[in-house]
């Protein structure tokens, strides 16, 4: 059991959750036992970690709440369009899910959810959902206020100065959020 349970966790980063450990073919009676020989530690109601791992908060919050993207300025920072670690987390969900959690939650459109999502490796290297940089953007041009003035203007800036940037993407997302003036005039200004 023990060898199935570590050959799991190498091929899943490290994590597990409780229905995982009955699809392995392990009863979940037997995860204190696990937890008492510090193979893994619980991190989350019903999710597992290597005990010789580092948790990885933005990992384990999705795999805890399946229906996020991290978004705004949590997504900037992961993009390296920002150097300020976010205070709080920001993700976005579809209207009408609720979310519990101490989190800055942005609400949108089932339409809209999907547009720009991208999966990057967090900072410890496990897979994780963002919103693109062109979404992230557009996000802030049409919620200025969503980040502080200074932050703001950082973002933006260091998008323009990215050598990879997207501006027909950008566009087509400007249009979709409407946002298509704001973009005109970002486009003016920092072009």
């Amino acid at each position: 059991m023990e060898e199935k349970l570590k050959k799991f966790l190498k091929e899943h980063n490290g994590y597990i959750s409780s229905k995982e450990f009955e699809q392995i073919g392990i009863s979940r009676v037997l995860i204190p036992n696990f937890v008492e020989k510090e193979i893994i530690r619980k991190v989350s109601y019903g999710l597992y970690i290597d005990n010789n791992l580092i948790e990885d908060e933005y990992y384990i919050l999705q795999k805890r709440i399946s229906n996020i993207v991290f978004s705004y300025n949590t997504a900037c920072y992961l993009l390296e369009f920002s150097d300020r670690s976010p205070y709080k987390l920001d993700v976005t969900t579809i209207t009408g899910k609720h979310i519990n959690d101490d989190l800055n939650v942005h609400y949108v459109a089932k339409d809209k959810y999907n547009l720009g999502i991208t999966e990057i490796q967090s900072p410890y290297g496990n897979p994780i959902k963002v919103y693109n940089a062109e979404r992230c953007i557009c996000d802030l041009l049409k919620n200025p206020n969503s980040v502080d003035i200074e932050l703001y203007n950082k973002i933006i800036n260091n998008y323009f100065k990215e050598k990879n940037k997207d501006l027909s993407l950008l566009e087509e997302y400007a249009k979709i959020f409407n946002i298509h003036k704001k973009f005109n005039h970002i486009m003016e200004v920092l072009i």
